[in-house]
């Protein structure tokens, strides 16, 4: 079942107490309120060819999610967190009557807004919320939502593997990350981070991880959940060999057996870490139970 990203933002251009209810009443939708006719009010009509450009393009995803199902993750304006939960195959679009807002100059004219509603539903805090709203996507009204994998559906269900494949790419850099912070990475032969360089993962274009040791020698590091022998393990260790330099550390974490030295890299499991970071350790316990939802660590 996928999974689906809505934005209820200023450019659904709704007012305070229309907004408050989608919540409460755990709707998600979009406004759109100009159909083909261009008459002057809101229009009541929920099939996508009745609509120009991105309203009717949205509009059909909406009817999309409705018919098929699927897990959803909204954002709404005011609300730190965010909702989650599960559209019901065979949702029907619903004529949702609100306000707008002042952000058109047409505050207090009737809305109909095309909403969806939502089952199983939590409420995230804005730090439960956190996994999410740091990743989500930047630009769009309602979007398929691939890069957060099963996360959603594991914070709706409550249920969550326990291997390094629950977390998704962005949350496994910060694993090793923090992994690289403890006393285990010395014992099975890493160095340990001191202190961060740049942000992990989106700051720079090459490295995923860029730090220093405790010996104070850099650390740059690549993270992939592909297999060592897979084309993109072996790009991502060739983006390494530029931080290769006197005493420098440079480690790829990837699917592989056990630790290797590779023209000069370190080459390490990304289940082992896993393992050691996230299930032996009461901290990285503490961590997974943070950012994947799992009830029970």
């Amino acid at each position: 079942m996928k999974t689906y990203f809505v934005r209820h933002s200023s450019e659904l251009d709704v007012d305070k107490e229309t907004l408050q209810s989608l919540w409460d009443n755990d709707y998600i939708g979009i406004h759109y309120p100009h159909d083909n006719s261009r008459q002057d009010r809101d229009s009541f009509s929920v099939e996508p060819k009745d609509y120009p450009g991105n309203a009717r393009h949205t509009l059909a995803r909406l009817q999309k999610i409705g018919k098929e199902g699927g897990f959803i993750f909204g954002c709404y304006r005011g609300f730190p967190g965010g909702k989650i939960g599960y559209i019901e195959p065979d949702t029907a679009i619903e004529i949702f009557n609100g306000k707008w807002g002042d952000k058109n100059r047409q505050a207090g004219r009737d809305a109909r807004l095309k909403v969806l509603k939502v089952h199983n539903v939590r409420n995230l805090s804005g730090f439960e919320g956190l996994s999410l709203t740091s990743v989500q996507p930047r630009q769009g009204t309602l979007c398929e939502w691939k890069k957060v994998g099963s996360r959603v559906k594991s914070l709706v269900s409550g249920k969550v593997s326990r291997d390094v494949g629950s977390l998704t790419p962005d949350l496994q850099e910060v694993m090793c990350m923090e992994f690289l912070r403890t006393d285990e990475s010395l014992k099975l032969g890493l160095p340990r981070v001191l202190y961060t360089l740049a942000s992990v993962g989106r700051t720079l274009k090459d490295l995923d991880i860029l730090a220093i040791g405790y010996d104070g020698k850099p650390i740059s590091a690549q993270v992939t959940y592909h297999d060592l022998t897979s084309a993109a393990a072996t790009k991502k260790l060739n983006k390494l060999d530029p931080y290769i330099s006197e005493g420098s550390h440079t480690i790829l974490f990837c699917k592989c057996p056990s630790i290797q030295h590779i023209n000069g890299h370190i080459v390490f499991s990304l289940d082992q870490v896993f393992k050691e970071f996230c299930l032996n350790s009461a901290s990285g316990r503490l961590w997974f139970k943070m950012v994947s939802g799992a009830q029970q660590c």
